[in-house]
């Protein structure tokens, strides 16, 4: 049984004297360790780019919405939303480095994907709510206190992003639009119920047009970090020409993002956390309950970095590196890469109800088979890095 902590750090120290054959990786691979980074890059930018049109194909069914609000335009902008994070998933392993999704904006404390991705989120900091006693309070949240915010703007929101260091207070980013659409989930399974009406101006819900600012003034915020994103990506932009030029410390970077990314972030706070509390609450999407779509892509994405692909292009990858350094540790991470899309595949459907009951029901044993094989694929990205002379440090959940 694993213990789900956030802060204990496991450190592959190895000494590049110790591994055979590390100089000459390079020319049993038939790709340059350089090829790879600038696959690597290149495979990014194309992803961020497809991010900005997923999320602008999305503003098209917002304005459509907001201009008819019904049941059936918000069906079309809900399916919407979730086909407009289906890139953008795929970017996640490129993470945990201080590149351009994680890094300060301009100096300051925020970054990127802070104002993209944050969760969970206290729902009462942007909408009416039921509290804990059950009674839904109308007069909370961003769109009902013009106060806290008097006209609503990206700035605005993303300025009110963590308010008093209270990191449940998201103001901006995919999951405040979700649950500007969705509203809370009250039911123990299932997604929120929020209804049209609170959209329709003279209906009966307080505030609709605030609220149809934020939603329509959220998207536009998600599109212009976006944009900042692939821009740092692009083959001109300062960020990607210094990262291909930094090999070494690129490869280092990128193996760092990877085994963080599946170790620590997906399997230790994105799964392991629900999983450990049993509160839908603290699972991804827990508004819409489509979490574990985003998983898998998650997952995939992870995959699809180190085979350096994406989409229908295949280019030189970490793989390429690490199997000309050791074949079997390259088939074996291979081999862990899948077991884990797999393993998250295999959990029912919904996540909130699979992650309820005891530890020997169908949906705990399937979470738990799907944390231990994230794990293993973290340790083993750990010793692929080693393999041709990078050392990274991960985040190690302690059994």
């Amino acid at each position: 049984m694993f213990v789900i902590t956030r802060n204990s750090l496991l450190c592959w120290v190895l000494v590049g004297g110790l591994l055979s054959g590390c100089g000459s990786d390079e020319a049993n691979a038939g790709v340059s360790r350089a090829e790879v980074v600038a696959n690597y890059s290149a495979n990014l930018y194309a992803a961020y780019s497809d991010s900005v049109l997923d999320e602008q194909a999305f503003q098209n069914e917002v304005s459509a919405f907001l201009a008819e609000p019904n049941e059936n335009t918000l069906a079309n902008v809900r399916a919407s939303w979730l086909a407009s994070r289906a890139h953008y998933m795929l970017t996640e392993g490129a993470r945990f480095y201080d590149g351009p999704i994680d890094g300060p904006i301009d100096g300051g404390q925020s970054n990127h994907e802070a104002l993209l991705n944050s969760w969970p989120l206290d729902e009462a900091f942007i909408d009416y709510a039921a509290l804990d006693d059950g009674v839904v309070n109308e007069d909370l949240g961003i769109v009902n206190m013009p106060e806290k915010l008097p006209e609503i703007t990206a700035e605005g929101l993303d300025s009110l992003n963590g308010e008093n260091a209270e990191p449940e207070n998201v103001s901006s980013g995919y999951h405040a639009v979700e649950f500007l659409l969705w509203g809370q989930a009250l039911e123990d399974v299932g997604p929120g119920k929020r209804p049209a009406t609170d959209y329709l101006i003279d209906g009966p819900s307080k505030n609709p047009d605030r609220r149809a600012d934020y939603l329509n003034v959220a998207t536009e915020g998600i599109i212009s970090h976006l944009k900042d994103v692939r821009d740092a990506w692009q083959p001109s932009a300062d960020y990607r020409v210094g990262f291909e030029k930094n090999v070494e410390q690129s490869l280092t970077h990128i193996f760092t993002g990877l085994a963080t990314f599946s170790k620590g972030e997906l399997g230790s706070q994105r799964i392991g956390a629900a999983y450990g509390s049993k509160n839908r609450h603290d699972q991804h999407d827990c508004f819409s309950s489509e979490t574990l779509v985003d998983y898998e892509r998650d997952a995939r994405g992870v995959q699809a970095m180190y085979l350096g692909s994406y989409g229908d292009h295949d280019g030189p990858g970490l793989d390429d590196l690490v199997k000309a350094a050791d074949p079997k540790l390259d088939a074996d991470l291979k081999q862990k890469l899948q077991a884990s899309i797999d393993a998250i595949v295999a959990i029912p459907k919904p996540f909130e109800d699979a992650i309820a009951g005891d530890d020997d029901s169908p949906g705990r044993k399937a979470i738990q088979a799907a944390l231990t094989a994230l794990y293993e694929q973290g340790d083993t990205f750990g010793a692929a890095a080693a393999a041709i002379g990078i050392t990274i440090t991960v985040d190690d959940p302690e059994e």
